[in-house]
């Protein structure tokens, strides 16, 4: 997807990639948009507000807890 400001491209994982901010020492996070409803991101900020996880096959945390 083209970001129209600083002609970057960012590349998306088909799945939602979600990493946990726990074990980080972070004083806030960021959550990409694409094209959920309302419903699905007051969901994901609830989830992400109360550091649980999301589960299922259409989510990922990537490549971060997998030795590569």
């Amino acid at each position: 997807m083209p970001d129209n400001i600083q002609t970057v491209t960012t590349v998306f994982n088909d799945k939602t990639t979600f990493i946990s901010s726990n074990g980080f020492n972070v004083d806030s996070v960021r959550i990409d948009i694409l094209d959920e409803s309302i419903k699905e991101i007051n969901s994901i900020v609830q989830t992400a507000l109360n550091e649980r996880k999301f589960k299922g096959k259409d989510f990922t945390s990537g490549n971060l807890n997998r030795k590569i």
